[in-house]
């Protein structure tokens, strides 16, 4: 999702502007209409409350009663070992399409998924209370816990105004025909309202160590991947870079992989580009106007919070006015602390001056230029996936020292940030809950995760992880512009999307889907983290981020290219011997 793109991307595009339909408008004569209480309680919990139209479940709904009558809360939950999986990717799937064109329905997304119920009232548990706790859990008392998890689900989005209750009906009875045929009679089926969106000079500095005081607000300037990137003929339009890639054979060249709405509007003919070597160049920047501000925004609140702490322990110096063993030994500390924060402050500020000198023109941020990006289009190749990429060469010499005349596949490129949002306990926390699982995660010193492989389709469908229910679970990790590291669930279905150009032509398409972790926790991407690489948390990387729905710009889902697809269809435009180390 690029800042300003598809929805959000183009400045001129209302992204709640329905394609040319013709609109339904609620009417209460409407049979098959659930009532207004439960179409805009029925999701409560999901981040972007969407508005149910209809559904098949057999489910009682019932309003909330009483002065501290609190709603049910719902979570997103994958679906894996359902046999839905065998048949939805290449058949079942694109049947159901033909159902809803069949009933000129007009849909955003096609996502296979179950609900949790969220208990209620209960506090989250404290992490340190928990981490101490997880290894005293029996295997009963886990079951015990097993969360309530409902039937299997075909949840589809719509335009929100576009679709009544009746005709999501007759078009789910049709889909309820067709699931029969594949003796398939457990699932259900629900509409709601929800929005498609993509999400769209001087050399980087060292990565730093944790204890120093510039670790929190350097990272945008180090040459991890993740790093925050603008088209110079957009700097308004933000994104996130996935991943560095070697150009391979007898070419050094150093690429950066990124969405194409990213680098290129829509506003522009979508038609493949190729550079010309006697033809201007298309840059690239590192931090486009928004992001730059950002971060010296940052800086400057980070100042004055050391500034604050400054004062804040002179103040406690000036009381202690004992003389004896205890008040010294404060003094001494109230000390230590005063001189830490004052150096950190001056830290800073050396690092405001540099970055307001060394980068305030935007051609001192240029990071490369673009050499390719095909098109958009959408259900490409036999698997029917996205096609949103774009390549640019990275200019080696704007990494730093070190970087020139290396070999790339020995350069510390090839690897995930983690950030400093999520603590390691934090994080560690999120990934295992419960000591019994059947794999480990290791927090990386350098809150670097290596990449060393990808996530075949095969796993994607049937992953080896196990969550604490001995259930299958492929948990992911990614880093983007707009929500940094954000943990989620990614999904054993891929989910079905239709965007629409020009608000009559449509294409629709098959992308990877992540679910946010849970009820809790931020979502998992927001407008602004396009091209965003997501792995597992081993390094297995999974895909490329380019667009979440939701009835808000706070995503239910986040949509992936899957990256063992869309690293062949690069080494079959132009790059055939791209990898992205020895390994990969």
């Amino acid at each position: 999702m690029a800042d300003e793109a598809r929805s959000s991307v183009d400045e001129d595009d209302d992204p709640t502007a329905p394609p040319t339909i013709t609109a339904w408008r609620a009417s209460s004569a409407d049979p098959y209409a659930v009532s207004d209480a439960e179409a805009r309680s029925y999701y409560a919990g999901l981040h972007s409350k969407p508005k149910l139209i209809y559904r098949t479940g057999k489910e009682k709904w019932s309003p909330p009663r009483g002065p501290k009558a609190q709603r049910r809360l719902k979570e997103l939950c994958e679906v894996f070992t359902h046999p839905i999986t065998k048949v939805w990717n290449h058949d079942l799937g694109w049947k159901v399409v033909d159902v809803m064109n069949a009933h000129t329905i007009c849909f955003t997304t096609i996502d296979v998924v179950r609900f949790k119920m969220v208990e209620v009232g209960k506090a989250p548990e404290d992490e340190e209370d928990a981490e101490g706790k997880e290894d005293v859990e029996d295997e009963e008392t886990v079951k015990a816990k097993k969360p309530d998890v409902g039937p299997v689900t075909i949840w589809i989005g719509v335009w929100p105004g576009s679709t009544s209750a009746t005709a999501a009906h007759h078009t789910a009875q049709g889909a309820l025909a067709l699931l029969r045929d594949y003796q398939i009679t457990d699932v259900d089926i629900d509409y709601r309202e929800s929005l498609y969106m993509r999400e769209a000079g001087p050399q980087l500095l060292r990565h730093v160590p944790e204890r120093d005081p510039l670790y929190d607000v350097i990272s945008p300037l180090t040459p991890a991947p993740g790093l925050r990137i603008s088209a110079k003929a957009r700097p308004n339009t933000q994104g996130t870079m996935a991943l560095y890639l070697a150009e391979g054979g007898k070419s050094n060249n150093l690429l950066g992989l990124m969405c194409r709405h990213v680098l290129i509007g829509s506003m522009e003919p979508n038609v493949d580009y190729v550079r010309h070597p006697s033809a201007p160049s298309r840059d690239v920047l590192l931090l486009g106007e928004r992001a730059f501000l950002d971060l010296i925004t940052s800086i400057k609140v980070r100042i004055g919070q050391y500034n604050t702490d400054v004062n804040n322990y002179k103040e406690k110096i000036k009381k202690i006015i004992n003389v004896d063993v205890e008040a010294r030994a404060a003094r001494i500390k109230i000390q230590g602390l005063l001189d830490e924060a004052e150096k950190a402050m001056k830290a800073l500020g050396v690092l405001l001056l540099r970055i307001q000198k060394d980068w305030k023109d935007p051609r001192n941020r240029v990071l490369g230029h673009i050499l390719r990006t095909p098109a958009i289009y959408l259900s490409v190749g036999d698997h029917r996936f996205t096609e949103d990429w774009g390549i640019f060469q990275v200019d080696r010499a704007k990494l730093g020292d070190g970087f020139q005349d290396r070999p790339l596949t020995n350069l510390n490129i090839y690897c995930l940030y983690l950030g400093t949002k999520l603590t390691p306990r934090e994080f560690a926390h999120k990934c295992y809950p419960c000591g019994n699982a059947n794999w480990k995660f290791r927090y990386p010193d350098d809150r670097l995760l290596p990449l060393t492989s990808i996530i075949t389709d095969e796993l994607m469908r049937t992953p080896d992880m196990r969550d604490i229910n001995g259930d299958p679970c492929l948990l992911v990790v990614k880093n983007g512009h707009a929500t940094d590291t954000t943990i989620g669930h990614a999904t054993g279905i891929y989910s079905i999307i239709r965007d629409y150009f020009d608000r009559s032509v449509e294409q629709t398409s098959m992308e990877w889907a992540i679910i946010n972790h849970d009820s809790k926790s931020e979502v998992f991407s927001k407008p602004g983290d396009s091209s965003a690489i997501i792995a597992d948390i081993r390094g297995h990387i999974g895909g490329m981020l380019t667009g979440g729905s939701g009835r808000t710009e706070s995503s239910d889902i986040t949509y992936a290219t899957p990256f063992w697809w869309l690293l062949q269809r690069i080494k079959t435009n132009g790059f055939p011997n791209a990898r992205i180390n020895d390994l990969v």
